[in-house]
């Protein structure tokens, strides 16, 4: 009997077994550990203690499929929870982070996210070219979310015409200028599960992570 030939389940590569595939199954080791058995020396035969490994080997090996069975039913089950929690967005308003709104007939409001102690937080509120309209000084701030209001209101005097308008926030920090995060409001239209995970998809055209919404309203 060619006993050199023979190795031990630990010595054999899971790509070898069931015709190439990546990774050992119970099936494929309980056979392993039998061959294994039915081949070995019968002078110098295994012994119990690693007997005994190759059996703790095989309930580990078990296990970890088990968990994996159970992790996948579990992601599927909250995968479908999470649909049916995020239908209930649709026709919602939500504040979103964004850099353009509408401004409607009771104005625009918005918030801020203030990630450090400010002098001056400034909102500009310019036209779609660009053009700048109104510039809103909002003074010193601390740390946190800061909520403003456009009533439509130009620096002329004059009223601005309902529509699409861009927005953004700066502060001044220790005499640098930097731009701040703002939110702006919008209306969900749908939502989408997909590899990015629950998606808001919103009236404007954009889509963000249900995540990403900043406030229900």
């Amino acid at each position: 009997m060619d006993i050199a030939g023979i190795r031990s389940a630990q010595d054999i590569n899971p790509t070898q077994v069931s015709g190439g595939q990546e990774e050992l199954g119970k099936n494929e080791f309980l056979n392993l550990m039998i061959a294994q058995m039915n081949n070995q020396d019968p002078l110098d035969p295994a012994k119990n203690e690693d007997f005994i490994a190759q059996l703790a080997q095989f309930s580990t090996v078990e296990g970890i499929e088990n968990m994996n069975k159970s992790m996948a039913g579990m992601a599927a089950a909250m995968q479908s929870s999470l649909a049916v929690q995020a239908s209930s967005l649709v026709g919602r308003s939500v504040m979103v982070p964004a850099n353009q709104a509408v401004l409607g007939a009771n104005g625009l409001t918005g918030s801020v996210d203030v990630p450090q102690i400010s002098g001056n937080v400034v909102m500009e509120i310019s036209g779609i070219n660009g053009e700048l309209i109104r510039n809103i000084e909002l003074g010193a701030r601390s740390v946190g979310s800061l909520r403003f209001g456009w009533d439509g209101q130009t620096d002329s005097g004059d009223y601005a015409q309902q529509g699409l308008y861009r927005v953004r926030a700066y502060s001044d920090v220790a005499g640098a200028r930097q731009e701040l995060a703002v939110n702006l409001p919008d209306q969900v239209v749908s939502v989408s599960i997909g590899d990015a995970g629950v998606m808001a998809n919103l009236a404007s055209g954009s889509s963000v992570a249900a995540t990403a919404i900043k406030e229900i309203q």
